[in-house]
């Protein structure tokens, strides 16, 4: 995957299992760079043989410590899996003088064993540093050069604090350890192995870092088909990251959610507009990687949760579908069968909008007209050729305003919905996603203002 000096990382060279599944059979599509695999799970276990000098981190668990590691860094590693701040397992100090390995000369063999795995990958340095922690029996690890060193300092935390955020609020992770190395790959994940580059700032390596952590559900634990369909892994994992960001940094991300809608609607109205659906190797351009793949699944999911179905509902059905699929392989209409059997609600209309097709959304509020017994009705539009619930922020003429939520089900009467008021208050304006998280594609008709009155 890369080398930069006497550091390799060191990927897609170990034998892969292809799927044989009840949909395709065998599945022995090529791998494709974007379109990336779709691997079946195995026991592996490999050695590296190496200079004595390098330090090795990969997939599994190291077989043979007493030979490849010294007595102290054997030490620190039983107390770093018990604590919750980082342990220096290997040192600078212990770097410069020859104190990180067992000997200087000769070869040194590691030997790792993994468990349900669908590949192995490893990374190794004579000059990595080396630093852990623990979360629940797991170990969060990192290795960085010193040259990596003002980024790197909390990349072992920022691990650990990964599989907590994955794992409390999803499902357990199921591997004894997760490794984050730094190196000359920007950003590529493998079963318990995360390659980073050292970044330039904090929050630009926690993205990545928590990012590729996210790859270790999706796909390394529920087996994907990425090939065909890249936003059950690349979409999936670009919305978990949106919590785990939140929480790390505390801070809300509404406005960078705001700009990737306005991303995706944008690109979901030229002439080069694809569905979500369209298998990885006929994406045209690197845009529509970049929605398809990534922006658009998490958009769309975000807003089937807090506009829906309802955070509580969505994610228990969501935390349902990763555990019923952990460890198999499952399809689209496995996962959107999952969230309606879970949820109890119908989404064959949101499905069918927003991930088979490049429908639009488009709601407008057209006027309010007052009745003669003193009610309101308000007439609303649906523009587009996708359809959503709407959220209807009403002010009323003594500067109150009312939140008023309509369910899916009222287009089914058609593109036209009048709703009406009650008697009491006289309103004077109407607006439709008054918070913005629906992707509208022209936000310009959301507002209806009553015309004020002039005179000469």
């Amino acid at each position: 995957m890369g080398r930069d000096g006497g550091l390799y990382e060191i990927a897609q060279w170990y034998p892969r299992m292809a799927v044989y599944d009840d949909v395709r059979g065998w599945n022995t599509d090529q791998y494709l760079g974007q379109g990336e695999f779709y691997l079946e799970y195995g026991d592996i276990d490999y050695e590296i043989t190496l200079p004595a000098g390098y330090i090795v981190a990969g997939t599994g668990t190291l077989q043979n410590p007493g030979e490849v590691l010294t007595a102290t860094e054997r030490s620190r590693l039983a107390a770093a899996i018990a604590s919750d701040s980082t342990v220096a397992i290997v040192t600078a100090d212990e770097l410069a003088s020859g104190a990180a390995r067992p000997r200087r000369d000769g070869v040194l063999t590691w030997r790792f064993h993994a468990e349900r795995v669908r590949d192995v990958a490893w990374a190794a340095s004579p000059d990595y540093l080396w630093d852990a922690s623990g979360w629940d029996g797991t170990l969060a690890q990192a290795y960085y050069r010193p040259s990596a060193v003002e980024t790197w300092r909390d990349a072992a935390r920022m691990s650990r604090f990964s599989i907590l955020e994955y794992s409390t609020r999803w499902y357990r992770y199921q591997y004894p350890q997760i490794s984050a190395v730094e190196g000359p790959v920007s950003g590529m994940e493998y079963p318990m192995v995360a390659m980073e580059a050292r970044s330039t700032d904090g929050g630009g390596l926690y993205s990545v870092i928590t990012h590729e952590i996210g790859h270790m559900w999706y796909p390394m634990m529920v087996g994907s088909d990425e090939r065909r369909y890249a936003w059950m892994d690349e979409g999936f994992n670009t919305f978990i990251n949106t919590f785990s960001e939140e929480e790390y940094w505390k801070r809300d991300e509404t406005a960078d959610r705001r700009r990737e809608s306005v991303f995706v609607t944008a690109l979901d109205q030229s002439p080069a507009a694809q569905s979500i659906m369209t298998p990885a190797n006929r994406y045209v351009g690197n845009r529509n990687l970049g929605s398809l793949a990534y922006v658009k699944p998490s958009i769309m999911l975000l807003a089937l949760r807090n506009k829906v179905l309802g955070p509580e509902v969505f994610d228990h059905a969501f935390r349902e579908y990763t555990r019923r699929w952990a460890f198999r392989h499952p399809q689209p209409a496995d996962f959107f069968r999952t969230m309606e059997q879970v949820s109890g609600r119908d989404l064959s209309w949101f499905w069918r909008s927003f991930f088979f097709t490049t429908a639009s959304l488009d709601q407008s509020a057209e006027s309010i007209r007052e009745t003669a017994d003193g009610s309101s009705l308000v007439s609303l539009r649906n523009l587009g050729t996708a359809v959503m619930p709407v959220e209807l922020l009403l002010t009323a003429d003594d500067g109150t305003t009312n939140l008023v939520k309509l369910p899916v089900e009222i287009w089914y009467g058609g593109s036209r919905y009048i709703y009406r008021l009650p008697t009491g208050k006289h309103y004077v304006a109407a607006r439709v996603n008054p918070d913005g998280a629906f992707p509208d594609v022209n936000p310009s008709n959301d507002a209806w203002q009553l015309p004020v009155a002039t005179t000469h």
